[in-house]
């Protein structure tokens, strides 16, 4: 509601103005003004004219300065070297401000219009349990996801299940050939079991045991077949992917669609997508050399060698999948799938089997795949092969890409990881080199927990134990989502857990200060029974922190368009700064004056209402105390 109003009032008065001097057309915007000197909105506009109209941007700004005629909620100005600002009247922005509620600012960042979206995020490989590298895609993807549909798109959130790869032949291998139990030992999580044990000490004996070795070959061969290594290897992926999903149930983290790789390559999704390929000529034949007999995509990336997709025996490589699920996501192919509840739950699983579908996921107007940096490339050559389709004209197949995390050497000592000379360790899977999420989380929780019972010496087990499970997941979900996705994250469980600082746990302690405040006043706001509520919010940090407040709409607008959660993460965090300065600065309820108190009371409700919505954007349960 808010800024989002007026921005698009200037963009109607400034496409008027642009014709009535005759302009040409640019595509130009209204952004957010950083600093408020200024005012709070500005265009560029008159650069993007300067070139084609040969003139000076500051003569250009005020030409169209001039032209704008605006009621006396808004001011335009000129400022060097030549940019058009817009002040926004505080009378109106406060009134507006602390009126504001969630239904109406949904209304208000309504960008998605019931567009239909794909996410794919998670996608773990079904061999081992979640680890805090895994755990910064979920929160990204569940954060974006939250975007999403709060900006009006139909989303679907989708995960990924490789269950006929290297890493799952490892498992199976392991309790066929290798004496592993399929009982994992001291109640140990299943999905820990055969991640932590299974997993790496198979890679470990292979070195040394030939045979076994072999019967990883073997393995594989018979996981794209329909035999009974497949079917017995479904049971298994299926018990550890049931437990990878009480760990994303922890997180609070939610999945519509689990797609198996098993059911793309038994589908006929491939044999669709090759005639595309060879018909449009998407592949061309090699005649000669070393790849003579092979379909080769030849790529326009610079510094990029052409893709193999089928090799000269006729066999396929495995960005073959790849190419089906990303054809089937944007609609270059119909549906391939049905789809049953996964483990009698509401969560929907692709299949093959001869049912009726009463579902339709694909065909979506974009697709989002989140995977880490390491499969750009890759991701690239996808892109571009889909581009080439002729039944591709207006759908975006999007790779979100994001750094890895790796540990510090505190936190990976009190795990119990070697860490020699290193200062940032590295983690590996296949040697067991890692710290998976919910231990992570246990081990935040257990410091939390004792920090909480200390504080709330007369409150139940049980409400110390769900405030201090809160807190954790808070604590884990602001530490990987306050950095840029290009930014390596060096985890440490210890700064992940001060309460002031840039971190969860001050954001809970933050929005439980505007709590307390408001049960303590018995305050029910009626900003009607307050007169001229902008003039008793008059102190720069009062102004400051309501203009910020006003800027939410746009801020999630834009986190929305640039698909980046950490907006939303900074944002949040600043407010939170904003509001404890301005609790130091204004005393509210030992403030006489009743009028200026309830007029603060109501900027301090208005507040936790925006928290409300930004915590439920980033994923973090609030609290009342903590």
């Amino acid at each position: 509601m808010i800024l989002r109003k007026y921005k698009s009032i200037i963009k109607d008065e400034m496409d008027r103005a642009l014709k009535e001097i005759n302009f040409p057309e640019v595509d130009y915007q209204i952004k957010e003004n950083t600093n408020p000197e200024y005012g709070e909105l500005y265009t560029n506009i008159p650069f993007m004219l300067s070139k084609s109209l040969k003139k000076n941007p500051m003569d250009i700004a005020n030409e169209i300065q001039k032209e704008l005629v605006f009621d006396q909620s808004i001011i335009s100005e000129v400022s060097k070297p030549g940019y058009v600002n817009f002040k926004i009247n505080y009378k109106n922005l406060c009134e507006e401000t602390l009126r504001n509620e969630i239904t109406q600012l949904k209304e208000s960042v309504n960008i998605g219009e019931n567009q239909k979206v794909i996410l794919e995020h998670t996608s773990v490989n079904p061999n081992k349990a979640l680890h805090i590298g895994h755990a910064r895609n979920l929160f990204i993807g569940d954060t974006l996801a939250r975007m999403l549909r709060f900006t009006g798109y139909d989303l679907t959130v989708m995960n990924y299940i490789d269950d006929s790869g290297l890493q799952v032949a490892d498992i199976i291998v392991g309790m066929k050939y290798g004496g592993f139990s399929e009982i994992p030992e001291n109640n140990m999580k299943f999905d820990e079991y055969a991640g932590d044990k299974i997993y790496v000490k198979i890679n470990e004996l292979y070195e040394n045991d030939k045979e076994l070795a072999g019967k990883r070959e073997y393995v594989l061969k018979e996981l794209e077949k329909k035999s009974e290594i497949r079917q017995y290897a479904k049971e298994i992926t299926n018990k550890i992917l049931k437990a990878q999903l009480e760990t994303a149930k922890r997180l609070d983290a939610k999945y519509d669609l689990l797609v198996f790789e098993s059911d793309i390559i038994f589908s006929n999704g491939w044999k669709i997508i090759l005639d595309k390929l060879k018909e449009e000529k998407i592949i061309q034949l090699e005649k000669e050399g070393d790849l003579s007999g092979a379909w080769i995509f030849k790529t326009n990336f610079k510094n990029e060698t052409d893709k193999v997709i089928i090799r000269s025996d006729g066999t396929s490589t495995y960005i073959a999948k790849d190419i089906v699920l990303a054809a089937w996501k944007i609609g270059i192919i119909n549906e391939i799938f049905n789809y049953l509840p996964f483990n009698n739950t509401e969560l929907l699983a692709t299949t093959l089997d001869n049912i009726e579908n009463k579902y339709n996921f694909h065909n979506n107007m974009k697709s989002i795949t989140l995977i880490d940096a390491r499969q750009s490339r890759l991701q690239k050559i996808i892109k571009e092969i889909l581009n080439q389709f002729n039944d591709n004209k207006d759908k975006i197949y999007e790779h979100l890409s994001y750094e890895i995390v790796s540990l510090s050497k505190g936190t990976a000592e009190t795990l119990g990881i070697r860490t020699e000379d290193k200062k940032i360790i590295q983690m590996s899977g296949r040697k067991g080199m890692y710290i998976n999420v919910d231990k992570a989380l246990d081990i935040i929780k257990n410091k939390v927990y004792e920090e909480t019972k200390l504080r709330n010496i007369n409150e139940s087990e049980e409400w110390i134990d769900n405030t201090a499970e809160k807190i954790s997941i808070a604590a884990f979900r602001y530490e990987l989502l306050k950095n840029d996705l290009d930014k390596i994250i060096v985890f440490d469980l210890n700064n992940s857990l001060k309460l002031d600082g840039e971190t969860g746990p001050y954001l809970l302690y933050t929005f439980a200060r505007a709590t307390s405040i408001l049960e303590k006043s018995e305050f029910q706001p009626k900003i009607e029974q307050i007169k001229n509520i902008h003039e008793c919010l008059n102190q720069p940090h009062e102004i400051e922190l309501i203009k910020n407040m006003a800027k939410i709409d746009i801020i999630i607008e834009e986190s929305v368009k640039n698909m980046s959660p950490m907006r939303i993460a900074k944002f949040t965090y600043n407010l939170c700064n904003l509001f404890n300065s301005f609790y130091e600065k204004s005393p509210v309820l030992r403030e006489e004056d009743k009028n200026i108190m309830n007029s603060r009371l109501f900027l301090v409700n208005s507040f936790r209402n925006s928290l409300i919505i930004l915590f439920d954007l980033l994923g973090i349960n609030y609290l009342d105390r903590i």
